[in-house]
């Protein structure tokens, strides 16, 4: 089973990139801070390390016979204090011997410069030690006094400053990433502009993006997208010119075939022939009422989006004017067919939208029975004007009522000889007018009521009708 991948954001990538390398940059950064602030805080230190060193060796005496440290046991533990490092004191004598001090401490290197000093790190166990060694001139020898301490305070500086480095730096990266991160989303608003263009747009508008005020970077989709919307135009534009064409070509012949059957079944004949000329007749007319359909399926579908705004239509006037050519019908059926209209409002295009309604008449006359009833209602609700198609027929299932508007289907057990095109039109035709199509039960449970919702036109009151609604008040 293949799981579709779950789409990354451009975002997220572009701020992945920038994430890591800041990362290894501060990471790697903390390296040398390290190390400036080791050697600080062994320059601070250092020099107050030396000078217990010092004062040692102010007190070796001078006798030729033996080296000694005139200093009390008092006055070494006093230069061994220190709040948070353990010091140590040792000097040694010219045979690396020791004379005074901590017998633990290891011996000095031998690179000491003849009445000199270094300072060098070494371990005393497991701590670590700075250690300052002092070349002391003898007449015995050279005596070197050391003092060492431990890493503790040295440590602690090094810390503070390592830690207030990557704390300014941390704060830097994190104020970069905001900035690049809604700097990347203020980069990207061209993109979403275009996304949100392209959704905007209805099915049948298939102009060309304009590339006016879009980054260069986009100029290439936008040239893609238009070179698709092209092809699939020429593609549409084929597909109608040959329902068109096909339907044309299909009326001239079918009227033909029509008006020769309805001769021949003037003319006398046997009851076989005219019985096959009545079906051939109703075959006839059968195809031609379809042809008629596809022609409606195709103006329905225009070759490039038209304004349709621009054409104030009232549906209670469309309603009316289909009184004359519908009632004489249901009459025949001996069906009641009523009109409830009100101004409804809304743009569009006249011929289209009588279109509409007269395959809502007819589909509702063709599936209700003898004495039954149909109701037209026209109505203004809220923002949307409405044209409502009520039958008491057999009604359509739920099941059914999403795919009858497909192309030239048929709910089984459907009576009639339709050929499955009208509510596909209505669909079609209302798509175009930025309208809705709902199929509903009517209120007496029985039936179908069929209910198509426009924009609604806002119309400013004529003088005359602001005073009758005055008056009414």
């Amino acid at each position: 089973m293949a799981f579709a991948a779950t789409p990354t954001s451009i975002r997220r990538i572009l701020t992945g990139w920038l994430v890591w390398p800041l990362a290894v940059l501060i990471l790697a950064s903390a390296i040398p801070t390290y190390y400036l602030a080791l050697n600080a805080a062994n320059d601070a230190y250092d020099s107050a390390l030396l000078d217990p060193v010092l004062a040692v060796a102010n007190h070796i005496s001078k006798d030729a016979e033996k080296i000694t440290v005139d200093l009390p046991q008092v006055a070494l533990d006093a230069l061994r204090i220190d709040s948070r490092d353990r010091v140590f004191i040792q000097v040694r004598g010219p045979q690396n011997e020791i004379i005074a001090g901590n017998q633990r401490l290891p011996p000095p290197p031998s690179d000491i410069p003849p009445a000199g000093f270094i300072y060098y790190d070494t371990t005393l166990g497991e701590d670590r030690l700075r250690v300052a060694a002092l070349h002391v001139p003898h007449t015995l020898g050279p005596v070197v006094v050391q003092a060492a301490e431990t890493y503790v305070k040295r440590d602690k500086i090094v810390l503070d400053i390592l830690l207030a480095s990557m704390f300014a730096e941390l704060a830097i990266a994190l104020a970069a990433l905001w900035l690049v991160w809604h700097g990347i989303g203020r980069g990207l608003a061209p993109l979403e502009q275009l996304r949100d263009d392209i959704a905007i747009r209805s099915p049948q508008d298939l102009r060309p993006v304009l590339p006016d005020g879009k980054p260069s970077e986009l100029v290439p989709i936008i040239n893609a997208i238009n070179r698709l919307l092209g092809r699939v135009k020429s593609s549409i534009d084929g597909q109608q010119r040959f329902i068109a064409n096909a339907a044309h070509q299909l009326r001239t012949p079918l009227a033909g075939l029509k008006t020769h059957a309805e001769l021949a079944l003037r003319q006398p004949s046997t009851l076989e022939l005219r019985s096959l000329l009545d079906m051939i007749a109703g075959e006839t007319n059968r195809t031609s009422h379809m042809v008629n359909q596809l022609l409606t399926l195709a103006r329905a579908e225009p070759e490039e989006t038209t304004d349709l705004y621009d054409n104030p239509v009232n549906l209670h006037e469309i309603s009316a004017r289909a009184v004359q050519d519908w009632v004489p019908r249901a009459l025949a059926k001996n069906v009641d067919m009523g009109f409830e209209l009100q101004d409804a409002w809304t743009y569009g295009e006249p011929l289209l939208m009588r279109e509409l309604l007269a395959n809502l008449l007819e589909n509702a006359l063709a599936y209700t029975h003898d004495g039954g009833t149909i109701t037209v209602r026209t109505e203004e609700r809220g923002a949307n004007a409405a044209i409502e198609v009520e039958d008491n027929g057999r009604g359509i299932p739920e099941e059914e009522r999403e795919r009858v508007f497909e192309r030239f289907y048929r709910a089984k057990g459907t009576p009639g000889d339709g050929c499955g095109l009208g509510l596909a039109i209505v669909r079609e035709i209302a798509s175009r007018h930025h309208g809705t199509v709902e199929i509903r039960t009517p209120a007496g449970g029985q039936g179908t009521l069929i209910r198509v919702e426009f924009p609604r036109m806002q119309r400013t009151l004529e003088p005359e009708e602001k005073s009758l609604r005055g008056a009414a008040r």
